[in-house]
């Protein structure tokens, strides 16, 4: 009887981690990775759905042509990508640049439209400015969360800052840096927009590491800088992480507004240059480019690896 009492504990704890070890396995893990795609695609054929049945129920069925300018289709926004993106060359019913000769290739024709050159250019002035802004904001972050002296002035400041619209300091950096060069106030406003956001979060991360880390740090003997490096920032890397990824998207929000008032090309300049026109088909194929970049660096460069560092720090959690 002693046998069967001592060992029953001991198997159903095998079998919860049987339990466990199945559910973290890779096979399960790419069925809920098709599953959550599976859900998206659901969720935004949905969407679109509703966006055909609303320009139906507005423009279709009343026959109201010049409201369908203001509210195109999903489909007019679609052909607006489609030659956009220069893919009509495949159809063979490709329109070139005046001025400029019909393409030989399908490359050149990509090259020749508007949304390779714009998103280049806007990629490479977000990449600019959140450089800078991760370089002054990740090391002041870091001095906020560890001195109170730096949390009660810098940290301070920041969270203040943190609350103003970036389009603010538009009219500042034309006054400044407009003397420089066009671009110089569009790099401004991109650094400040994401500046402050990511020394507030990432203070943040390092602020919500575990008071029992530092302690069980302090006890295997490490203090002061070893302490903080090997210890504290280490596992404060999910929460900064996140803060990083909080800059970015401040800091792309930040250029796309940043270029809708400087006429130097990028994904803002389109906006406004179809606005301008009356296209609204334009407007929403641009906007539409602009949420794809999001979601692409998000699920190819952030989230990769939140679920890494996660998954190490024991921190995936349960879903109901």
């Amino acid at each position: 009887m002693e046998t069967t009492i001592r060992t029953e504990p001991s198997e159903r704890a095998a079998r919860v981690t049987t339990a466990v070890a199945g559910q973290s396995s890779p096979r399960s893990g790419r069925a809920v990775a098709w599953g959550d795609i599976l859900t998206r695609i659901v969720f935004v054929a949905l969407l679109l759905a509703l966006w055909q049945g609303l320009h139906y129920l507005t423009v279709d069925r009343p026959h109201d042509i010049s409201r369908g300018a203001l509210f195109p289709s999903p489909l007019q926004v679609a052909t607006w990508l489609w030659d956009g993106f220069g893919l009509s060359y495949l159809t063979h019913n490709y329109q070139p640049v005046p001025g400029r000769p019909l393409p030989a290739s399908l490359g050149q024709a990509i090259l020749q439209k508007d949304y390779i050159p714009a998103i280049g250019a806007s990629i490479w002035r977000l990449l600019e400015g959140y450089f800078i802004a991760i370089v002054i904001g990740f090391p002041t972050g870091l001095l906020v969360a560890r001195s109170p002296l730096m949390e009660k002035t810098v940290g301070w400041l920041a969270v203040s800052i943190q609350s103003l619209p970036s389009i603010c300091w538009f009219p500042l950096a034309l006054l400044w840096f407009a003397r420089i060069n066009d671009l110089a106030p569009v790099l401004f406003v991109t650094v400040m927009g994401s500046l402050f956001a990511t020394i507030v979060t990432v203070a943040d991360g390092i602020r919500n590491v575990p008071p029992l880390m530092a302690r069980a740090g302090r006890t295997l003997g490490a203090d002061g800088a070893r302490l903080y490096f090997a210890v504290l920032l280490p596992a404060a890397l999910p929460g900064i992480v996140s803060g990083l990824k909080v800059g970015w998207s401040f800091a792309w929000r930040s250029l796309m507004a940043a270029e809708l008032l400087i006429n130097r090309g990028g994904l803002g300049f389109l906006l406004q240059r179809d606005r301008e026109f009356g296209d609204a088909d334009g407007v929403l194929a641009t906007i539409f480019v602009i949420i794809v970049i999001g979601l692409v660096v998000q699920e190819l460069v952030f989230s990769p690896v939140q679920r890494r560092l996660q998954t190490l720090w024991g921190l995936t959690g349960v879903r109901g």
